[in-house]
This record gives C-alpha cells, sequence and structure tokens, in this order.
C-alpha cells in the first residue's frame, strides 16, 4: 500500500498522521491527502528533528516521517525493520565533486578545429550523438567565417536556427560569449512564418492551435510535392477569386479530395487514408470567418468573452482565418515553381541549421531558399536523435539535397564531453534496445534506479533525495523531465510539496542552479548537471520509437547523474526481462 507515516511535535502535543490518497479525518490516526492537505506538505518538506509552518501560521515539529512498505519503515537513509532493527539506506546521489565553470568557453579537440577550418566556401555536415560538441562547432565556424570576412572587406550575414526556445537562448550565450552580438538566431517555425507573412502579406496574422496530428504529417510529407504542379498557371474559381493568392493555393490543395487522395498514394503507406478526412475538415475551419469579422456591426467591446479570450476560443471554429507553421514550406515550393510570385526577402551568407535531423526536407528547402548565391550551410545533428516522425528524416543526402548548397564536407564528431562515460553508455543502450537498469545501489552512481511502491513514494523519494542534493551541490542544475506537457505539470504540482522547482514548458530556461521541470520536447541540446527522468511504467513508455529516441534525448541532457525511477515495474525500454 502506498502509504506514508507523519509524527509530529505541537504546542498541543505529539501527534501521528497517515499520508495516503484522501484526507479521512475521523480515522486513527486520521489520514492527510498527500497531494493536498496543507500538513501533509510537512512530510515532504521537513525532514526529523526540522520545523515545519503552515500558511496559518501553525506549526511544529517533525519527529519521524517514513514511507511504509508492508510492516517496514522506509526513511531518508534508514529503514526499520519489523523487529526494530535499522539499516541504512544509501541515498540517491552523483559522487561529490567540485563545480564547473560555466563561463569559459571550452577549447575545440582537433577534429572539432578541423571542422572550424574548413574552406569558406564549403558547406559543413557535423554529426555525431549528444554532447560531442555539435552546437559549439557551428557557432565556432560562424566566428571563423566572420573574422575571414572581416578581414577581407566583405559582406557576411549569419544566421543560426535552433528547433526550440531553450536552446535559442542557450545558443545567443554562447555567442555572445564568442564576440557575436549581432549573429541572428531563431527558432525554425517561427522564423518561417515570419519570413512567410513577408512573402505573402495575405497570410492571417494567427496560426491555428487545434492543428491534429495527422494533420501536421501530412503537410510535412514531402509527398505534398506531386500535386504542386497543378497550381502553375492556375487561376481560382470565381468564388474564392478576392482570397489572397497565397490563401487560395492552400484552400484548394488541402480542401480538395482528389489532390489528397494523390498525396496519399504517393506517400507509400507512410500516412493513412483518414488523414484526408482530418486535413479536410480543418482546412474548411480555417477558411470561415471570425465571429468577430461575422459580427462587425456589433460595438466592439461588447465581442470580448468573460474570460477575456476570443468568442471563437474553446469552439470547433476556434482556428476560423488562420493557418498552419506546416503551409509555409509548401508556400515557398509553390514560389519556386512559379505557381507563386516571389518577393524581396533576406538572404544569408552563411546558414547553421542545428538539430538537422528534426526538419522535414520541405522545411530543409525553403531555408535553402534563404541561402544567397555562393553562400554556406553547416547542418548539425545526430541521427540518433531523430525524435521526430513526421520530419521523414531519411539520412543527410538528401537533406544535403534539399538545401542546395555546392561543396560539401561531413564530420562525425566521436568524443562526448557532456555525459559521463557510465550516462554515454545507458543511453546508447537505450538507443540500441538493450538498456537493463542497474541495481540499487548501483556499482557507478552515474546511474541512479530507484523502484517506488506508487506514486506517493516516488514523490517522496525525489523530494527528500533532490532536497539533499541541493544542500549538498546548490550550484547544481536539475531538471526533472516528464514525458508531455500534462506529465510535467503533475510532477511540479507534486515536486512543489517539498521544493521549490521552476515549471518551464516554453523555453524559458535561465540556466541557474535549482530544480526545473519540463519536457523531453524542450530540452533538445541543453544539458544540465543532474536528470531525473520519472514515472518510467510499461504503461507510460511502452516500446514504441519515439518514445525511445525521446528517452535517449534525456538521457544525454545529464552531465554526470542520470535518476531513473518508476511507482510500478520498469518499462521494457530500461529493463530487458
Amino acid at each position: 500500500m502506498d502509504q506514508g507515516r507523519l509524527e509530529v511535535t505541537t504546542d498541543k502535543g505529539e501527534r501521528t498522521y497517515v499520508i495516503g490518497a484522501r484526507t479521512q479525518a475521523d480515522a486513527t490516526p486520521p489520514i492527510l491527502d498527500w497531494r493536498t492537505s496543507p500538513l501533509a506538505e510537512a512530510f515532504f518538506r521537513a525532514g526529523p528533528g526540522e520545523p515545519y509552518e503552515l500558511e496559518t501560521g501553525q506549526g511544529g515539529t517533525v519527529r519521524e516521517r517514513w514511507l511504509v512498505h508492508g510492516d517496514e519503515l522506509i526513511g531518508d537513509t534508514l529503514i526499520r525493520r519489523a523487529d526494530g532493527r535499522e539499516e541504512t539506506r544509501p541515498r540517491p546521489a552523483p559522487k561529490a565533486g567540485p563545480p564547473i565553470d560555466r563561463s569559459a568557453l571550452p577549447v575545440l579537440d582537433p577534429e572539432q578545429q578541423r571542422a572550424v577550418d574548413l574552406p569558406a566556401d564549403t558547406s559543413l555536415v557535423v554529426d555525431g550523438e549528444a554532447g560531442v560538441g555539435k552546437t559549439l562547432v557551428a557557432l565556432y565556424r560562424v566566428a571563423s567565417l566572420t573574422r575571414r570576412a572581416e578581414a577581407k572587406s566583405r559582406r557576411f550575414r549569419a544566421l543560426v536556427l535552433v528547433p526550440t526556445e531553450g536552446l535559442r537562448r542557450l545558443t545567443r550565450i554562447i555567442a555572445d560569449r564568442l564576440g557575436l552580438p549581432a549573429l541572428e538566431i531563431a527558432v525554425v517555425d517561427s522564423w518561417l512564418v515570419e519570413r512567410a507573412h513577408r512573402a505573402f502579406p495575405g497570410l492571417p496574422k494567427r496560426l491555428s492551435e487545434g492543428a491534429t496530428a495527422q494533420v501536421i504529417a501530412l503537410k510535412r510529407h514531402p509527398a505534398v510535392r506531386v500535386v504542386l504542379g497543378d497550381f502553375i498557371g492556375w487561376k481560382p474559381p470565381k468564388d474564392d477569386e478576392k482570397l489572397a493568392r497565397s490563401r487560395a493555393r492552400l484552400l484548394h490543395l488541402f480542401g480538395d479530395r482528389d489532390r489528397l487522395e494523390r498525396v496519399i498514394a504517393a506517400a507509400n503507406g507512410e500516412l493513412p487514408e483518414r488523414a484526408i478526412v482530418a486535413v479536410q475538415k480543418h482546412t474548411r475551419i480555417q477558411f470561415e470567418t471570425t465571429t468577430e469579422k461575422q459580427m462587425k456591426h456589433v460595438d466592439a467591446d461588447r465581442l470580448i468573452a468573460l474570460d477575456g479570450r476570443k468568442l471563437d476560443a474553446g469552439t470547433p471554429t476556434e482556428d476560423a482565418n488562420t493557418f498552419d507553421a506546416e503551409d509555409v514550406p509548401v508556400l515557398f515550393e509553390l514560389v519556386r515553381r512559379g505557381a507563386l510570385p516571389e518577393q524581396k526577402l533576406p538572404y544569408y551568407d552563411h546558414i547553421v541549421i542545428d538539430e538537422g535531423q528534426l526538419r522535414s526536407p520541405l522545411e530543409l528547402a525553403a531555408i535553402g531558399d534563404a541561402l544567397a548565391k555562393g553562400g554556406t550551410v553547416t547542418l548539425a545533428g545526430d541521427h540518433r536523435q531523430a525524435t521526430d516522425e513526421t520530419a521523414y528524416f531519411s539520412g543527410w543526402i538528401g537533406a544535403k539535397r534539399e538545401l542546395r548548397a555546392q561543396r560539401w564536407a561531413e564530420i562525425t564528431l566521436a568524443i562526448t564531453y557532456r555525459s559521463v562515460p557510465t550516462i554515454g553508455a545507458f543511453a546508447r543502450s537505450v538507443s540500441e534496445r538493450h538498456a537493463q537498469v542497474p541495481a540499487e545501489p548501483p556499482p557507478d552512481p552515474a546511474v541512479w534506479a530507484t523502484a517506488c511502491d506508487g506514486a506517493l513514494a516516488q514523490a517522496a523519494a525525489m523530494c527528500w533525495h533532490l532536497d539533499a542534493l541541493q544542500t549538498r551541490d546548490p550550484w547544481r542544475q536539475i531538471a526533472v523531465i516528464a514525458r508531455t506537457p500534462e506529465h510535467a505539470r503533475r510532477l511540479h504540482a507534486e515536486l512543489s510539496r517539498g521544493l521549490d522547482p521552476a515549471l518551464v514548458l516554453d523555453g524559458d530556461f535561465r540556466f541557474e542552479p535549482g530544480v526545473i521541470v519540463t519536457t523531453a520536447a524542450a530540452i533538445s541540446g541543453l544539458e544540465f548537471d543532474s536528470v531525473v527522468i520519472p514515472d518510467l511504467t510499461p504503461a507510460f513508455f511502452p516500446i514504441v520509437p519515439e518514445l525511445t529516441r525521446a528517452l535517449y534525448v534525456a538521457a544525454t541532457r545529464a552531465r554526470d547523474w542520470l535518476w531513473l525511477l518508476t511507482p510500478e515495474a520498469w518499462s521494457p525500454l530500461v529493463a530487458l526481462h
């Protein structure tokens, strides 16, 4: 049974409580809901002998706190047997060591330096597993190319494209240290959308919020190209003549069943036929008129919902008058084919695409459009981290073809500088499908695995031991990595019972000491001193290629400590049996 026991001393005497799934004040002893009871917070936040205080001002001192495991009691570092004997319990933690200096730029190794020193007219693929320094090499190369251009008094404009806001912030920090304060760094999707608004002024201002996975998968698939020739010299029907050119083509591409059937056929089984209905339905909504526009004769103050949102928000028509980020590469493909007019847009002498394995062929081609004549590319990535199946990543040969740069060199970096060897080896075993969590305590504490009796025991373990780790190493950056945003919110609420974690879902990483809760999708390219991955159960982490890759990415964010937890049996991703 997933329960705890809390003994406290107050000004009214000693009290004993059971920590459980729901509050029951008339039980003996009283039961406190571990997720919501104010007093139950003392169970997670205060150790034996430590004071606690409630928001009401009442407080006391914790005498003892235990997790109940059968007839045994489990504490932070003790196990009390039924016969009264006590045994020490190892505390999950990395080896003690000094903090690392994050302010200094690393010195490149010879292979990294060779990539930086390539001729200026050569584009580069820099491949390698997590932690080999791909992003660092790409930025050092930008700095080198900038200096070479300045020496020749030649114009040089560079762009760095990254997949997430968190990686954009980290890249900005590194670029500033390299003396590149003017370097343009952007999240790929945001950059493409901004570029599209310049090129296609008729596009709506808003992006849709309700595109399903099937819609996104179809719009990113290169099979869309088989129908784009239809729009060369094409004119819309009279009913749609008032639509902007870009919008009319999107309507008759993604709203036309015959064209969508041709896309499905060309995808060779990678797209289901049911995606046709999903795309058509989504497209119809996008071309609806918003309620605000339909009721423009009504006073504007009366067209605001009570919650301050748009009237269509949360309704089936919330995506009225929107477009999708996935539409943008398709529109630029139409420009290349002469089906839409070309607009004057900024061009770049060098473009870095970080985590390039996450970009679809259509997206890479749209990025290639921004390359100046004779310009070069640095394409950085790791084929092991192709975590997005809708990117349809088939390898670097195809990626290079889409970007259309002339001369290429490929370098694979082999030396990992982020994770200690035990973490790297475990991550590779996950990727290669033969992972096995170590026994507790493990031979090397760098990878620690804890099986708990339930959600309460898992939450208590994280609160107690991460608090102890922060006390020992106050400089540590600790990331608790969830599977989804909903999972992250739940973990954040549970950890907030005993810690003060930050919830980061929008990329607002500060790279400061402390505990953050985030998702696997948000941490691409980042690193932390310690990584915690909870809820590694068979149901939550089944054998699915996408989850295998996501777990690999999460594990390889850790520098010197990876802590895995499960409240049940272990996921088959980390347990061979």
